[in-house]
């Protein structure tokens, strides 16, 4: 039987959701041990049950500027590899998502597409989990799972006795233009290559960002982690190796969540809390009809199988509508609270007064500016 290591990449959130399934349908499915890189602040929850029952730990401080992280990274590398080192920040010229989080020193750069992200962190935590694999573990395990911890799995994990070893086993969807990053199944032999994005960026700049524009003149202002993740194993002579298989779950956020996030995602009541991506979750619905457990997916039913016209019936129009109906009521709510809450802390009654007292005097005072302004005008006119 083949050993088998999950690694859970960034963050622990949304384990009051996730952590029950992923257990019995991913660590248990698997008989696998598990293994966190993770960037932590002063307020992380040791408790949570991802930390405590994680095999291994590696953690670094969180920080408001990637940038930093990828030069501790240069330097680590051409200390290590005696080399000199190049100035990594031209590759912020290759605008997008993937850049999310790296501030850069020339303030007149143009910075489009990264919307605010922190996507650049992934290729940070991949990097800090192949440091702790080094450390004597590389060799113990025969696959690696690299995923997340806000993932809610509606179906055991695909057994790796029908997933080739030889294969980089992705979910079949959400790729945006190159491959799905989110959850991965690789070998020993592959697994380095999976998780060292960064050494390109960091070492070879020059040489990667000459590839990267000419692969992106017709959306230069749009290049995301999935674009790296193919055209990294590209370079590697990994991308025949890509696999697929069926996308069995779907990122989801708690209602008290407020920790940073790429996509707050919308309420849904039948499930109780956010979902990240209507796609995706309709997707993992969808499989949910024809897998049910290891048979299932022994049976290979699954390679035939079409969820679009099961997903086509869950996402109707009229459940599109529930949706952001939901959705729009519970931001009412929670609005609402908030003002209540506010308006009962004390002085809070006597401020609000003051302050729409000076909005009618403001907007009073525009008024009748505009009014004299309009009877200049007309006076003029005349």
């Amino acid at each position: 039987m083949e050993k088998v290591l999950v690694c859970l990449l960034g963050s622990t959130r949304a384990h009051q959701l996730t952590f029950p399934r992923f257990k019995q349908r991913v660590l248990d499915e698997l008989n696998a041990d598990m293994a966190l890189a993770l960037l932590i602040d002063e307020n992380y929850d040791y408790a949570n049950p991802f930390w405590q029952h994680a095999k291994y730990r590696r953690t670094v401080p969180f920080l408001s500027d990637f940038g930093e992280a990828f030069d501790r990274v240069q330097r680590c590398l051409c200390q290590e590899r005696k080399l000199a080192a190049p100035d990594w920040r031209i590759m912020l010229g290759i605008n997008g998502p993937w850049q999310g989080g790296i501030q850069s020193l020339d303030p007149q750069q143009p910075r489009r597409g990264n919307r605010g992200s922190s996507a650049s962190l992934e290729f940070y935590c991949r990097w800090l989990l192949l440091q702790g694999l080094k450390d004597d573990i590389l060799d113990r395990y025969d696959r690696f799972v690299i995923t997340r911890s806000d993932f809610v799995w509606l179906c055991p994990h695909p057994p790796l006795s029908i997933l080739d070893r030889d294969a980089i086993w992705v979910p079949n969807d959400e790729h945006y233009g190159g491959l799905n990053t989110r959850h991965v199944v690789v070998s020993r032999a592959d697994v380095v290559n999976c998780l060292n994005l960064i050494e390109d960026i960091l070492l070879e700049p020059s040489q990667l960002y000459d590839e990267l524009k000419y692969m992106n003149d017709r959306d230069f202002s749009n290049y995301n982690t999935e674009q790296f993740l193919a055209h990294h194993l590209r370079r590697k002579g990994l991308f025949h190796k890509v696999k697929m298989f069926p996308y069995v779950m779907y990122l989801a956020r708690q209602v008290d969540d407020n920790s940073r996030t790429w996509s707050s995602g919308l309420y849904e009541p039948a499930v109780g809390h956010y979902i990240k991506y209507h796609a995706e979750f309709l997707t993992a619905v969808a499989y949910t009809t024809i897998i049910r457990g290891r048979a299932d997916w022994e049976s290979g039913a699954w390679r035939q199988f079409d969820p679009e016209p099961v997903a086509s019936r869950v996402g109707s129009l009229r459940y599109r509508f529930r949706l952001a109906r939901s959705h729009f009521l519970n931001v009412c709510k929670r609005e609402s609270k908030r003002i209540v809450s506010a308006l009962k802390r004390p002085g809070r009654v006597g401020r609000f007064q003051r302050f729409c007292k000076r909005l009618l005097q403001k907007t009073k005072r525009k008024f009748f500016d505009r009014r004299a302004l309009n009877n200049k005008t007309l006076g003029h006119r005349r």
